[in-house]
């Protein structure tokens, strides 16, 4: 009997154990490593910028932030493996503006709001319109001029169903140009195009391209954003040189799925403001993308992403058209 007895309150304790063991794991966030999902290869600005934010989320949140790379279909493939992810906080897509265009260009039929947004945390006001040294345009209206001269005859090197198609096309409607819009893919990809003089023309972010615009090997033509960066202040906007609405900035997030409780998703949002106040975060950010750290709370995010949603799809039938 009392051997009996003894193996039931061992059974008890057990049961009682795992029981609790479980609910510290639903009761408390996070207990669980954070997979982030950025949803473009690795090497790029993106993928770098998501491991920037991890480094330090990780100390904030006390847990492994392993980033994992879903790449193709202009992101698609990565933010759908998020949006239909189990909505526990465990599962979270790190990605930037783009994010909004496949649905603009009518390869998928959702938006960010299928997504429960966690906050902004970085701004990019950087992206540049880039030549090579040898391309016979050295400024945007020597730019502008050739184009008109030779209609359909200069390339603009972008990716199909993203952000760098959107200012290929943008920047044929402002500056009333025809380029030839050649699906070349992304970063890595155009410049090294642009470096082998295998494109005349690419949008690109500084920090990129530093290198290049140093030796003299490529030549900014204009940042496409309101004012200029004092990171480097020589670049004139597009909108002085007179193509007032070539303002494309980029703003990057992190997303949860859509049924992801709001303490889940507030407790991770409030790691985030710590990281983005933190001096040294800033820094970093600053020194290797010229970024600039910017908090915003998943409502603040969400009322954002929907003002930049309107502007971008105001160029809805330029994609379609394609």
């Amino acid at each position: 009997m009392k051997k009996k007895i003894a193996v039931v309150l061992a059974t008890a304790i057990a049961a009682s154990m795992v029981f609790t063991g479980c609910s510290k794991k639903e009761d408390t966030y996070p207990s669980d490593s954070i997979q982030i999902v950025v949803p473009v290869k690795a090497g790029g600005d993106t993928d770098a910028n998501a491991r920037l934010l991890t480094k330090y989320m990780e100390k904030e949140l006390g847990v492994a932030m392993p980033v994992v790379n879903v790449s193709g279909s202009s992101g698609t493939i990565g933010m759908e493996q998020v949006r239909s992810a189990e909505p526990d906080g465990y599962n979270a897509l790190f990605f930037h503006t783009e994010a909004m265009l496949p649905e603009i260009a009518e390869l998928v039929d959702y938006q960010l709001d299928a997504f429960k947004m966690a906050g902004v945390c970085l701004q990019a006001n950087t992206t540049l319109l880039v030549t090579h040294k040898d391309s016979g345009f050295s400024t945007l209206q020597e730019f502008i001029d050739q184009a008109k001269a030779n209609p359909g005859k200069l390339e603009f090197g972008m990716a199909v169903g993203g952000y760098p198609q959107l200012v290929g096309l943008a920047l044929e409607k402002e500056a009333g140009i025809d380029l030839n819009l050649v699906d070349i893919g992304g970063n890595a990809d155009k410049v090294a195009a642009l470096a082998g003089h295998n494109t005349d023309i690419i949008n690109v972010e500084y920090a990129v391209v530093k290198d290049y615009l140093e030796t003299g090997e490529f030549v900014a033509l204009a940042v496409l954003n309101d004012e200029r960066n004092p990171l480097f202040p020589d670049i004139p906007t597009a909108k002085e040189q007179g193509l007032n609405n070539m303002v494309f900035g980029k703003f990057f997030f992190v997303a949860f799925p859509k049924e992801t409780p709001d303490d889940i998703v507030n407790t991770f949002s409030a790691a985030m403001k710590k990281v983005v106040e933190n001096p040294e975060f800033v820094k970093a950010a600053e020194d290797s993308y010229a970024l600039t750290p910017v908090y915003m709370d998943p409502k603040e995010a969400t009322e954002y992403a929907q003002q930049v949603y309107d502007k971008l799809n105001s160029y809805k039938d330029l994609f379609v058209a394609q």
